[in-house]
């Protein structure tokens, strides 16, 4: 009888244990870090988006991305790393006939703003987990995170057609700044509609 109950919490401990080991342990969300220097992307021609709001800009987009994350043929994103999406540039009226981005994306000092103005982008928006304007995605191997650009400012110069972009960013849930760098030829995609 004296050995009957340690026998007992030994046999309900190794079955606890063997029954809980069967199971994978969960694996969290794991996410790269922030990069700040982006190494591809394309800058996105809209044209005269919003001139049936009034606004008197063409919109150009830039969607950047560091290395290792990328779009693939189809268009789709695929990779690990950092998105940077700057949406809503307003530009003077532009003719994209050259297709380079010099001739859209000028030597300037863009900021952020929630109105439509020359040299300004959108700020980062939020509907419901529906983003627009401006934000980073942080794309990891098993799980993206979003976060919208609340203020931000870029400085834009080239040498040659190498388009040299320099910024800044305050990102929404993030205490620190957020600096991207990007230096490469960017091609431009057209998007009129």
């Amino acid at each position: 009888m004296r050995f009957k109950f340690p026998f007992i919490v030994l046999a309900i401990t190794l079955l606890v244990t063997g029954m809980t080991g069967c199971y994978p342990p969960s694996k969290p969300i794991t996410y790269q870090t922030l990069d700040t220097l982006l190494t591809s992307g394309q800058l996105e021609y809209y044209g005269a988006f919003y001139e049936a709001e009034g606004v008197p800009y063409d919109v150009i987009c830039l969607d950047l991305y560091s290395k290792g994350l990328g779009l693939n043929e189809e268009g789709m994103m695929e990779g690990v790393g950092t998105n940077l999406y700057i949406g809503d540039i307003f530009i003077s009226t532009a003719t994209p006939s050259a297709e380079k981005a010099s001739s859209l994306l000028i030597d300037d000092t863009y900021e952020s703003d929630s109105v439509a103005e020359l040299s300004h982008f959108l700020r980062g928006l939020d509907y419901d987990g529906n983003y627009g304007g401006s934000y980073v995605l942080l794309m990891g191997e098993s799980g993206y995170k979003v976060y919208p650009i609340t203020e931000g400012e870029m400085t834009v110069t080239y040498i040659g057609d190498t388009l040299v972009l320099d910024g800044i960013a305050s990102l929404k849930g993030l205490r620190q700044p957020y600096p991207f760098h990007y230096r490469d030829i960017l091609p431009v995609i057209r998007r009129e509609r």
